[in-house]
């Protein structure tokens, strides 16, 4: 594509050229040897410029017009050396040059190739020009063109008394290029732009003037070189040639081109013009021997005009009739795209989880059934069920907002793990499946590993420094199973298994894993509260500088009906997860209340009871009501309770939280903050909050042997405790070892299987009595 500034150059070039060929033959007209040199030296360089342009024009575009520009090339060509064996003959063998018939048919050949070019273009436009009205109209331009050529150039030609085969060539050829000349008008704007359309029909329409005046001056025998045809001739070269430059290639436009009226006018005019122009001979010829054709020609005019206004009229409304179309078109697609957009986007949401984005269950429930049918080989498929531990104390401390946030950022560090074959998604609550093909049980422990520290990272939440940790079970096809519905409940069997021993780990099932239903132990669990099957049993907590018993943990145990005595690690999580643990808490601290009450009449009136308070039971809107009702029903002294909760409660707004332990702590309970160091958000706030006891978690003190690094941080715990001034008491204790090191580092109190086993109510009295009455007996198993 040429560039403005080569097209303000071209035109300036062609302008000053033509102006110096006029210029030399008027000044040299008088000189037929400079009139010669000059003619031939114009029309060369004019023929080598336009050359040059057209065949760059060739080899810059593709398209279908393509070879319309070579052929115009050509046709210049032919046209050049037409001149240089004219200019050998003249100059060099000293013969007149226009003796020979041979320049002549390299001149004839010059409108060959551009009807052939013509021809070329109609073929690509031809869907534009086959109408009845085109044909007929090219008819009468053609008759009225071919009755002005007989009458002043090709009969008189033949009439001639010399004249040559080659001069008749040029009005019949020129007959020929106005036909396509008039057919690329018609339609021009469906293959060029404006200019190059403009730039063409100019250059052809000025070569067949200049022709038709060459003839004409043939004829009358006063041609001569330096007539004014020549620079008509080599303007038209010029501007055939410049139509190259101006020529962008055009994609086929499905809208229709607007044409201005004024285009119209002329378009429709064409034809009737001729007809009035042959109508104004005619009459210029008869009108004295016959002047009815006077008003024969006002006639025609009348009628010209009558049909002027009606295809003005006809083109109006077919122009409204394609712009209602058009609209109409706009305003279907429209609401096509509209409808389309509506049928993703709801095929989208029924597939995808709102929150998050992901992937849902119905997602992978179709997923899973084509990984099914298309597994080939010994490969496994792994069925992974995620669940967020705690995160129902997240939601209900901060709300549903953070909870969202939380899970968002969960969804989004699931698939960093994830190969891009592989798929995660998310079931609800807080509940995730991955789907991973071709796998192996080896790559699906590793898989499992980088999830659980991936997602065990801190996570930063408006603010918030938040931590969660995730249980994972797997299923695996075809060892599970092969439809979903049994691979979600193998899942689920295990990840339940894995909360159950702790949580924050994954397991792959195993036949040895049995678990009743999720709905039927919830069903037993509100049954069991409603027939008071819990009981508290209670472990001693004791002074490790007198030997004494200085309190009890009250803990709840499930004599369920048919299965035993069940451990609170198999009920508690489920509890904790349905909202149960708010009613199981209250009743357990009744139980507690009532046994001070009871303990504190037999004498034991400097006993205090622990009792665990769970974070969503501290969280709920009424706790402080519930606490002070229960404490007035049973008669119980705060002083010899003490309230345990955990680090979990930090997690809360921290105006509330410390709002609800000042009171409570003003009513006179004891705070004790439970398992400490296994939480991560306490350590800010522990020294705005009104504790009076520490608990060292049991997993510190259990590994108290096994490094030093956890007996470091235990000695750090009780020295930052006695800088706060608070009591410590150490948990899990089992050893002798572990005693002897509590009291080395000055810790207060301990509790564990060394001294005793949770009690029931009688058995803790006894041990308690007995302590009683010989207090310097030393520690013993039980």
């Amino acid at each position: 594509m040429f560039s403005l500034k080569t097209k303000k150059f071209a035109y300036s070039f062609i302008s000053v050229f033509i102006v110096t060929n006029v210029l030399w033959n008027m000044i040299f007209q008088h000189n037929q040897t400079f009139l010669d040199w000059g003619g031939v030296t114009f029309q060369i360089i004019a023929c080598l410029t336009s050359i040059a342009w057209l065949i760059n024009t060739f080899f810059k575009h593709k398209g279908m017009a393509k070879s319309f520009w070579l052929i115009l090339g050509l046709g210049i060509l032919s046209y050049l050396i037409g001149t240089l064996i004219w200019t050998f003959h003249e100059f060099v063998l000293k013969h007149n040059g226009g003796a020979s018939d041979l320049p002549g048919i390299f001149w004839i050949s010059q409108n060959g190739f551009y009807i052939i070019a013509l021809l070329v273009l109609m073929n690509a436009i031809r869907s534009h020009l086959l109408t009845i009205r085109f044909f007929l109209d090219m008819l009468i331009v053609m008759s009225v063109a071919m009755s002005f050529n007989w009458i002043f150039i090709v009969n008189p030609l033949i009439n001639h008394i010399v004249f040559k085969y080659t001069d008749l060539m040029y009005p019949i050829l020129d007959l020929g290029v106005l036909v396509g000349v008039l057919s690329f008008f018609a339609a021009s704007n469906s293959i060029f732009n404006k200019p190059t359309s403009f730039l063409l029909i100019s250059g052809f329409l000025i070569q067949i003037i200049a022709d038709s005046i060459y003839s004409y001056l043939k004829v009358m025998d006063i041609y001569s070189v330096g007539s004014v045809n020549e620079p008509l001739w080599i303007l038209s070269i010029f501007l055939i040639g410049l139509s190259g430059i101006y020529h962008v290639p055009s994609i086929a436009k499905e809208t229709r081109v607007k044409r201005p009226k004024r285009g119209m006018i002329f378009r429709h005019s064409i034809p009737y013009l001729s007809v009035l122009f042959l109508s104004v001979y005619v009459i210029a010829s008869l009108y004295k021997t016959h002047p009815i054709v006077v008003g024969l020609f006002f006639c025609i005019l009348l009628v010209i005009l009558r049909q002027l206004f009606t295809l003005l009229e006809n083109d109006k409304l077919v122009n409204d009739l394609n712009n209602l179309n058009e609209d109409l078109e706009v305003k279907v697609k429209e609401r096509t795209d509209k409808l389309v957009e509506t049928v993703n986007s709801m095929e989208h949401l029924a597939y995808h989880d709102v929150v998050t984005g992901l992937p849902n269950r119905r997602f992978m429930e179709k997923r899973l059934s084509l990984a099914i049918d298309n597994k080939t080989g010994h490969r496994k498929i792994a069925f992974m069920l995620l669940d967020l531990d705690r995160f129902k104390h997240i939601n209900d401390s901060l709300g549903h907002s953070y909870g969202d946030l939380l899970l968002k950022e969960v969804g989004k560090r699931l698939v960093a793990c994830l190969k891009p074959n592989e798929v995660v998604c998310r079931f609800g609550g807080d509940e995730y499946a991955l789907l991973i093909e071709n796998t192996s049980i080896q790559a699906i422990e590793r898989k499992a590993l980088r999830i659980l520290t991936t997602l065990r990272e801190t996570y930063i939440i408006e603010g918030f420094e938040l931590h969660i940790t995730p249980s994972i079970g797997v299923s695996l096809i075809p060892d599970h199973g092969s439809d979903f519905e049994a691979l979600l409940m193998k899942a689920d069997t295990a990840m339940y298994k894995v909360k159950e021993k702790g949580k924050n780990h994954f397991m792959i099932y195993s036949c040895s894993m049995s678990m009743e239903p999720m709905m039927e132990l919830e069903s037993s669990l509100r049954k069991g509260l409603e027939r008071n099957e819990f009981l508290l049993y209670y472990q001693p907590q004791i002074s490790i500088a007198t030997n004494k018993i200085v309190g009890v943990e009250a803990l709840i145990r499930w004599d369920r009906p048919g299965y035993g005595m069940v451990p609170p690690a198999e009920f508690i999580p489920l509890c904790e997860e349905t909202g149960l643990i708010i009613p199981l808490g209250e009743k357990v601290f009744h139980e507690a209340c009532k046994q001070s009450v009871a303990w504190r009449k037999k004498g034991f009136t400097d006993l205090r009871i622990a009792v665990n308070i769970s974070s969503l039971q501290f969280q709920h809107s009424d706790f402080i009501e519930s606490v002070a009702r229960i404490i007035k029903e049973t008669g119980a002294n705060p002083n010899q309770i003490e309230l345990e909760i955990t680090e979990s409660i930090a997690m809360g707004p921290i105006e509330k939280t410390l709002a609800k332990l000042t009171f409570l702590k003003q009513m006179g309970f004891q705070i004790a903050m439970d398992d400490f160091g296994t939480g991560y958000s306490s350590l800010h706030y522990l020294s705005q909050f009104p504790i009076d006891r520490l608990k060292i978690d049991r997993s510190f003190i259990s590994s108290l042997e096994k490094g030093d690094k956890d007996a470091a941080i235990v000695r750090l715990i009780v020295m930052m405790a006695k800088g706060l001034n608070f009591k410590v008491l150490a948990e899990g204790v089992e050893e002798e070892t572990q005693k002897a090191f509590l009291d080395d580092i000055r810790c207060d109190e301990f509790q564990g299987y060394l001294f005793s086993r949770p009690l029931g109510v009688e058995e803790c009295e006894q041990m308690i009595l007995k302590y009683q009455q010989e207090p310097n007996l030393r520690v013993v198993h039980c």
